[in-house]
């Protein structure tokens, strides 16, 4: 078993589950654990300096988000990535964001983009210091600030719960090949269109932006042994 020797420092969310599945979340992310990696409760408590329940339930909160998986005799480990994962993720996201991000432009009530632009400013400061895993994560929050207004619970929730996932499969993938910029400059032209209140546009470049990230990562997926 790879010995992993430090995990994130623990921030301070709700409870000690949340702090756990803060640290565990991003250590995930940023390859500390990765994919494949065995996750024991008494290991990962012992590293952390908390007893197996609150590990415990964050590795049940992990597991809905995709990010571990059971294995043979109710085992827990990071996922492993393959083609199969990388098409089944951005499959779905092709087929529901885009539409959810023209019902968010179009709602005359949807709250201004500020937000989103304020992400966007973000992201492009972590790009400019090379901070990889933070960038990814501001670029998920960017995403569900254009569809989340979209008024329809069932979309943002479907959405919502791709979000770690997606996060993985895009870091693995800058891990591979690196297209921060060209990433940065189709986010902007997204956001211009929703600023703009073209639906339709932003609908277009949505799917456009995340067809073209399915193609980039299978090809860097596609014949390749599953990431362990």
């Amino acid at each position: 078993m790879d010995q992993v020797t430090a995990l994130p420092a623990l921030e301070q969310p709700a409870s000690r589950a949340d702090r756990v599945y803060d640290s565990l979340r991003r250590a995930i992310l940023e390859g500390t654990l990765p994919p494949g990696r065995a996750l024991v409760e008494r290991e990962l408590g012992e590293m952390l300096g908390v007893s197996k329940t609150p590990v415990r339930e964050a590795l049940k909160l992990l597991r809905s988000t995709g990010l571990v998986e059971m294995n043979a005799y109710q085992g827990v480990s990071v996922r492993r990535l393959d083609e199969h994962t990388v098409s089944e993720v951005y499959t779905a996201r092709s087929t529901v964001e885009p539409a959810a991000v023209r019902l968010a432009v179009e709602r005359h009530d949807v709250p201004d983009w500020t937000s989103a632009r304020q992400t966007l400013e973000e992201a492009e400061t972590l790009r400019r210091r090379g901070e990889t895993t933070s960038l990814v994560i501001a670029n998920r929050r960017f995403h569900r600030e254009l569809y989340a207004g979209c008024g329809n619970d069932l979309l943002c929730g479907f959405l919502d719960q791709l979000q770690d996932l997606t996060a993985f499969v895009a870091t693995a993938g800058w891990r591979v090949r690196a297209t921060f910029e060209q990433e940065a400059a189709e986010h902007e032209a997204m956001l211009r269109s929703a600023e703009a209140g073209d639906a339709a546009e932003a609908e277009r470049l949505t799917r456009a932006h995340i067809d073209g990230a399915t193609r980039t990562l299978l090809e860097m997926f596609r014949g390749a042994e599953p990431q362990a």
